[in-house]
Formats: structure tokens, sequence, C-alpha cells
């Protein structure tokens, strides 16, 4: 004889698979209505339908309709009945499902089932507790974990739990929005190797500006998303996530000492932008001769630094910077062509003339002594003081200077290239 958990199966499976259009608008219907929906949500076999298909051969309205549920106030009914079904020992409640740890991994080594506890708030913070070692009937639902330093670290520091964090988006969802949550993440190094890994997981840090500050001042959350290659490519082509990053001491820190991380950032313009435009980012950057040597070893890096006053004040304040600019060809074609630079005419006539031309930081890109004869002898220019003669027509200088620039020219139509920085 059919038992009537395979009757309600048939039955559910010709409401809502027979007509795939129909069939969800029948669940949508079903749903509208408190008793309709307790109703269903009691039945083992119409559950089964909408929770029961596998992840990888979906029909053609299984992830709808499987949407409309998961969404609805009534999934952690649902999910406890369509579990109970499968585990007659847990159908007596949600702490009696998840208090057994053993059957907590055989759920969460199970496509169908593990989907089916991550779709809940209370199912998946009590099963997520417990794979962390946790007595689930502490807590309520995954906001309670999540809210919980305890329960917290545990999860943090389980492979098993952050998996299930990571695979369901209740629970990932509610730990990116917990600075509690958050804070234990991105300082346990398995929790952010999974995070790291995880295209998902990424995403929902991104998105999320509590995980993403949480991150980006943990070096130890820097340390694992620089050492995974989709973590990483996630971030520098984020720009919500560049601007956080570009805005931690820490993140830079990391980033700037790192040839991996600075290959990604410094051949990404979403990142370089970031980058550029931040005084702390470009602190490290100047500070690092790993960091200027990715700068200047890549068009993309450099064009954004020679073309931001931000990046170009840091870089003439920093002594690193500056030898490496200094000591390239590339960087000094760059400069040469940057959008920054500045030229200044003498234009008041002919006659000797002592003038300042800027004090305060800047860098010297040439010279010209419109002069002849005599006159090309005596002209000079001063980089902080230091004075170098200038013969007649155009000298390229290529230096920096870090107090300021003075020149002593003759003709009205002789002239200084520089950019301020």
């Amino acid at each position: 004889m059919i038992k009537k958990i395979q009757q309600d199966f048939s039955y559910y499976s010709h409401e809502f698979k027979d007509n795939y259009r129909k069939g969800v608008h029948r669940l949508r219907t079903i749903l509208a209505s408190r008793a309709q929906a307790q109703a269903f949500v009691s039945n083992a076999g119409g559950t089964a339908v909408v929770l029961g298909y596998e992840p990888e051969t979906p029909d053609k309205n299984a992830q709808e309709l499987y949407a409309l549920l998961a969404a609805s106030p009534y999934i952690d009914d649902a999910v406890q009945t369509f579990l109970g079904s499968i585990y007659e020992a847990g159908a007596e409640s949600q702490d009696a499902m998840y208090s057994d740890s053993a059957r907590c991994l055989e759920i969460l080594h199970d496509p169908v089932m593990s989907r089916a506890a991550g779709a809940g708030t209370v199912s998946a913070g009590k099963w997520i507790a417990t794979l962390a070692g946790q007595s689930c009937n502490l807590y309520r639902d995954m906001n309670a974990v999540a809210a919980s330093d305890i329960a917290m670290t545990a999860v943090a520091a389980s492979e098993t739990a952050m998996e299930a964090v990571i695979s369901g988006t209740i629970a990932l969802n509610a730990v990116a929005a917990s600075k509690t949550a958050m804070t234990a993440v991105a300082a346990n190094e398995t929790a952010m190797a999974a995070v790291a890994a995880s295209r998902v997981a990424m995403s929902a840090i991104i998105g999320n500006s509590t995980a993403l500050n949480a991150v980006v001042t943990s070096s130890v959350a820097m340390a694992a998303i620089i050492g995974n290659s989709t973590a990483l490519n996630a971030v520098v082509s984020s720009s919500t996530a560049m601007a956080a990053v570009a805005a931690s001491q820490t993140a830079m820190a990391a980033i700037a000492s790192s040839q991996t991380a600075m290959a990604a950032i410094a051949s990404s313009q979403t990142a370089m932008a970031a980058i550029a435009s931040s005084q702390t980012a470009m602190a490290a950057i100047a500070s690092s001769s790993t960091a200027m040597a990715a700068i200047i070893g890549n068009s993309t890096a450099l064009n954004a630094v020679v073309s931001s006053s931000t990046a170009m004040a840091a870089v003439a304040s920093s002594n690193t910077a500056r030898t490496a600019i200094t000591n390239s060809a590339t960087a000094k074609n760059a400069l040469a062509s940057s959008p920054l630079k500045t030229t200044v005419t003498k234009g008041n006539g002919n006659g000797w003339e002592n003038r300042t031309i800027r004090n305060g930081m800047g860098y010297l890109i040439s010279c010209y002594n419109a002069n002849s004869g005599g006159e090309a002898g005596s002209t000079w220019y001063k980089l902080d003081g230091a004075q170098t003669s200038q013969p007649a027509g155009t000298t390229n200088v290529g230096k920096f200077f870090t107090s300021s620039l003075a020149i002593y020219w003759w003709s009205s139509t002789s002239s200084v290239t520089y950019i301020p920085c």
C-alpha cells in the first residue's frame, strides 16, 4: 500500500509540476493564506516536492518554487516537516532535530538537506550552533548565533560550521551584518580561509559595510584575501571594497608588502583609482619598495599615480618613492607627460631675475634657457637651495625637491616645467 507521504508527494507534484507556470501561481496562492500555508508546511509530501529537488538537476520551476517558500514566514516550519520525515527522532522539535551532532554532520554532507537546513533562520542557527560544538537550545535563531561572541568564536574556529555558514544565504547574511560575528570571523584563519575561497562569501562581505570594515582592519583577514586569487580579484575589481581597503592602514600595510597583492592592484584601474586618491593608501605605497616597483612596472598604475595630486604628494614625501622614481626612466617619462605638470615662463622682459617658482614639494621636469653666449653660463636653478648651472636650450632635469624651486634667468622666453606636489 502506498504510504500517505507518497500519496501527498504525488498530489503536490501534479499540482506544482503538471503546468510549471500555474504550479508557481498555486504555491503563491497557498502561501498567501495563513491557514492554507500552515496546512501545506505541515505536509511532508508537499514540502518534499519543493525542498527535495536535487540542486544539480532542477526542473523548470523548482528554483522558483523554492524561492517562494524560502522567502515566506513559514520556511522554518516547512524545513522541520521535511527533515522530520527523514529523521523521526528529530521530528518533535527543532531543538531535537539539531541537538545530535552526528545528524547535523550528515545533513551538512547532503546537498538537499543542507540547503533545506540553511533556508530558515531558526533551522540555520540551531544547525550551525551544533556544528560549532554549541548547544543549539541556547540560541533562538541564526541572528542570535551571530550576536553571540561565544558562539561566533566557536563557529569561526570550525571548518564544518563555516562550511554551513557559507553555503546558506540566511547564515551568511546574518554573519556579514553582525559586528560581533565578523570580528570573530576576520580574526580567525580557519574562517577567513573559507570566506576567501568562496565567491558568494566574498560578495556578501563586500556588499555589507560592517563585514567589509571588519575584514580590512584585520591583518589575519587581509592575509587570507591576499593569499587567495578568488578573494583578491573580488576586492580589486570592486570600487566599494577598494575604497575600504585604501582607507585602512592595516589593509594597505598588508597589500604594500605583498608582490602578489600589488601585481593585482597595479593591473586594475578600479583599484588604482581608489589607491591614488587616498592619502592613507599612498602613504603605504610610497614607503614600500615592493609597492613602488609594482607601480612603476605597470603602466595602468603608474599613470594613475602621476595623474593624482594626492598620490604625487605622497611620492614626494617619501625618500623610498623618490628614489624609485628617479632611478626609473619609465617613471620619469610618465612624469614628463603628467597632466599635473605646469610651465612657468619668465615673460616680464629680458633682464636678470632671481625668482622662487615654488615653496614646497614638487618634481622638476625640465628647464628651458633661451639665452646664448655669455648669459647662458650665468643661468641656474636651485632645488632645495642646491644650485645647478643651466646651459642654453632645454635641460631634462627629472628630480624632486622637498622645500623649494628657484631659478635665475635672463630671457623673457625662458621657462621651467614642473609638477607641484
